[in-house]
C-alpha cells in the first residue's frame, strides 16, 4: 500500500475534532502544571501512558498540536486493529477480561481508523521497519510538526513508576541533529490519571548527555528516571 502524502498540518481532522468536542463533554480537563510558555515547532514530547486516560487527556488537553507514534497494527487493517485491541491493548496492558475487553475492541476498531488517520498517527515498529518510522517522523519535523512518543515499555501493563524506557525518541534525535544539526528539545510529560493532573517541565538536551558520554540507552535511563522524579513533584505541586 502506497504511503500517504505527509502534507503542513496546524489541527487534527474534522472527524477527529467532531469526537474531541464530544469527549470534552464527558471528560474533565486535568489540571495542567506547565513550566514553558511557548513551545517550539520541532520538539519531542515524551509523556507516560497513565492506562487509557493518558492518550485522551494529552489529545484533548495538551496546549501544542503534536503527531503521535502508535503501535504499528493501529495503523493497518481492521483485523489488524482488532486484534491488536483485544489481546495486547485491553488484556495485557490494560487486564480486561475476555468478554468485556471484546466488547471494546469490536467497535473501537472499527472507528479507530478514521482516528488514527485524522491525528495522524505515525506507525512505531520493533524491527527493521523502525527506519520507516523514523523517515516519518524527521517528515514531519521537517514541516514543524512536534512528535510526541509514549517510551515506557508496557508489556506487562502500564505503571505509576516506569521501570523501562525504549530508546527511540533518542535514536530520532540523534538522527535529526545528525541531518540537520538542530538539537531538538526533550520536553518530559507526566500524566496521572488518579487525580487528573499534568506535568510539562522545561525541555532536556540529548546532545548534552552525548557530551557526558552518555550512550543512547543511558540517555533513555536517565530521562526515564527524570520523568518518574516529575510524579513525585506532580504530588507536591496538586498538594499545594
Amino acid at each position: 500500500m502506497r504511503n500517504k502524502p505527509i502534507i503542513p498540518l496546524t489541527k487534527r481532522s474534522l472527524f477527529v475534532r467532531i469526537v474531541s468536542w464530544i469527549l470534552k463533554l464527558f471528560k474533565k480537563k486535568p489540571l495542567i502544571f506547565n513550566d514553558n510558555e511557548v513551545f517550539p515547532k520541532q520538539a519531542i514530547f515524551i509523556a507516560n501512558h497513565s492506562g487509557a486516560s493518558g492518550p485522551i487527556n494529552l489529545s484533548l488537553y495538551f496546549p501544542s498540536f503534536f503527531v503521535p507514534w502508535g503501535a504499528h497494527p493501529m495503523t493497518e487493517g481492521y483485523r489488524s486493529r482488532f486484534s491488536y485491541l483485544y489481546h495486547i491493548f485491553y488484556q495485557q496492558k490494560l487486564g480486561f477480561h475476555k468478554l468485556p475487553a471484546a466488547l471494546i475492541a469490536i467497535p473501537f476498531a472499527l472507528i479507530s481508523k478514521l482516528l488514527y488517520d485524522g491525528m495522524p498517527v505515525i506507525p512505531t515498529y520493533s524491527d527493521i521497519r523502525i527506519r520507516k518510522t523514523m523517515e516519518i517522523s524527521k517528515k514531519h519535523l521537517n514541516l514543524g510538526h512536534p512528535i510526541l512518543v509514549f517510551p515506557e515499555d508496557s508489556n506487562n501493563g502500564y505503571e505509576d513508576i516506569i521501570q523501562f524506557y525504549n530508546s527511540g525518541f533518542v535514536y530520532l534525535a540523534l538522527d535529526y541533529f545528525k541531518d540537520t544539526q538542530i538539537d531538538l528539545p526533550i520536553y518530559p510529560v507526566y500524566c496521572n490519571s488518579k487525580n487528573n493532573t499534568m506535568l510539562i517541565e522545561k525541555p532536556l538536551s540529548i546532545q548534552d548527555y552525548v557530551k557526558m558520554g552518555f550512550r543512547r540507552d543511558q540517555i533513555a535511563e536517565a530521562i526515564k528516571n527524570k520523568v518518574n522524579q516529575m510524579a513525585h513533584e506532580l504530588n507536591q505541586r496538586k498538594s499545594i
